[in-house]
Formats: structure tokens, sequence, C-alpha cells
């Protein structure tokens, strides 16, 4: 089993685009047609028992504080994090987003970055957290990168 935490931006105002891209890597595994199954364990901040989060997606139904500490421990546990970028055009940074990137650099998590943005491929810290940077979630599939760091982190070794 490999642990994928998926960061990402959350705002009510964008909820679908927030949603759509997990949803879709999460799609892609589980309908996986190839030779070999992967186990994945998908962590991301929607799962669990966050019912409402505000429009600009700083308040939600839980305590503040909770929201952190299960984030944390989340990202602690991962295997690798896949974090996506996009603010699907609203101008709140990520704030949350690259506090879970630095908590995964500092434990030498494998970090996969999507993102078009030449500001973000070329600023040094995020240049230097990725394992990998690709431009879109499909981009990300097509080059079977969860494959790759899935049969290196795990007991695939044939001949």
């Amino acid at each position: 089993m490999l642990k994928v935490y998926l960061a990402g931006y959350m705002s009510e105002k964008v909820l679908t685009e927030c949603l759509a891209w997990r949803k879709q890597i999460v799609t892609h595994y589980n309908n996986w047609k190839g030779y070999e199954k992967y186990p994945f364990i998908w962590l991301d901040p929607f799962n669990g028992e966050v019912k409402e989060i505000t429009e600009d997606g700083l308040k939600a139904d839980i305590p503040p504080n909770t929201i952190l500490h299960r984030d944390f421990a989340a990202v602690s546990s991962a295997d690798i994090i896949v974090a996506n970028l996009d603010t699907f055009g609203q101008t709140r940074p990520l704030t949350g987003t690259i506090a879970e990137l630095a908590w995964a650099w500092q434990m030498r998590k494998p970090i996969i970055i999507i993102t078009k943005e030449k500001h973000f491929r070329e600023h040094p810290f995020i240049a230097n957290f990725a394992s990998w940077i690709v431009e879109s979630v499909d981009e990300m599939l097509d080059k079977k990168i969860l494959n790759h760091f899935y049969k290196g982190l795990n007991d695939t070794y044939q001949y």
C-alpha cells in the first residue's frame, strides 16, 4: 500500500474544481486496467467530517486547530504528496498547501507538484521541494508517476 496525500486549494467558491482533480486521480487508479493493480490509500483534506467550508476557504464547521493537526498527521503518515497549486482563478494564496509542502519536505517525503504557473515552477522553494513537476493531472497520469513511486517503495521486484 502507498499512502498518497492530495494537497491543494480549498474553497467553497470553486469547490467543484477543488474536488475534480482529486476525483480524477482516485478514479483513474480505482479503474486501473493495467497488468498490475496499484493499492493506494488516499489521504485528502476533504475526507473526514468537514461538512461546511466558507467561500474564502478559511473557516469550517470544525475548529482550525483540528484541521491543522489532522492535516499534519495525514502528511506525516503519507508516503508521497501530490500537490496541485492551481487556485482556479481565485486570488487567495495557497497558504495551507504551502505549509503542507514545507512539512513534507522537512520529512523528506517525495512530492509531485502540479502547476502551469511559471512563478511556481521556477521558485527556488517549490522547485527544490518537488521530486517531479508536471503541468496537469493528465500529464501526471500519462507519465505514470505514482506507478513509479509505488514500484520503488513496495516489494514489486520481478524478473
